[in-house]
């Protein structure tokens, strides 16, 4: 899982490098190949830049959440680590009608405000464990939901880009 990347910069620059080459990635994809199954379970390349962003913009509620009450409710307020298949199934039929452009787009845009949130958040915030003295350290929380999820699916659009040449 997750590196426990202590100190804002490293977490921000293992960010980048990973985002850039997924980035990289979804590029060359004009708007069939966005569209095309990209996976067994019938997702596409955009259902997979959907899922993403989908998981950042969870992250930044969480941030959000925990600076106004102290607790960042994950995955969701009133929904546990179990129902976390039924949230990335509500997630894809939400974006399975948007056109590409407008994946690519929200994507572009919520990836921005990742970045802006981790740059407002102190080496000693990243350190914090918010949910209990033995959880998770913010650091990993966002290293789980950024670069790791990033290569996670970098290495499924890699297959995918494979079996499209």
């Amino acid at each position: 899982m997750a590196d426990d990347l202590q100190d804002r910069q490293s977490l921000l620059a293992e960010i980048q490098r990973e985002r850039a080459n997924v980035d990289a990635l979804f590029a060359p994809l004009d708007e069939p190949g966005m569209m095309s199954v990209a996976r067994e379970d019938g997702w596409s390349a955009k259902d997979i830049l959907a899922h993403l962003t989908a998981w950042e913009q969870r992250l930044l509620a969480w941030v959000d959440r925990w600076r106004a009450t102290g607790n960042p409710g994950r995955p969701e307020v009133g929904v546990s680590w179990e129902g976390e298949d039924a949230l990335n199934e509500r997630d894809y039929l939400s974006a399975k009608e948007k056109a590409a452009a407008d994946v690519r787009s929200e994507a572009a845009a919520s990836y921005e405000a990742v970045m802006s949130a981790i740059e407002a958040l102190t080496d000693n915030e990243l350190a914090l464990q918010p949910e209990a003295a033995d959880g998770p350290s913010w650091a990993w929380i966002i290293g789980a939901n950024t670069y790791e999820h990033y290569r996670e699916h970098r290495e499924e659009m890699e297959l995918y880009a494979t079996r499209r040449t």
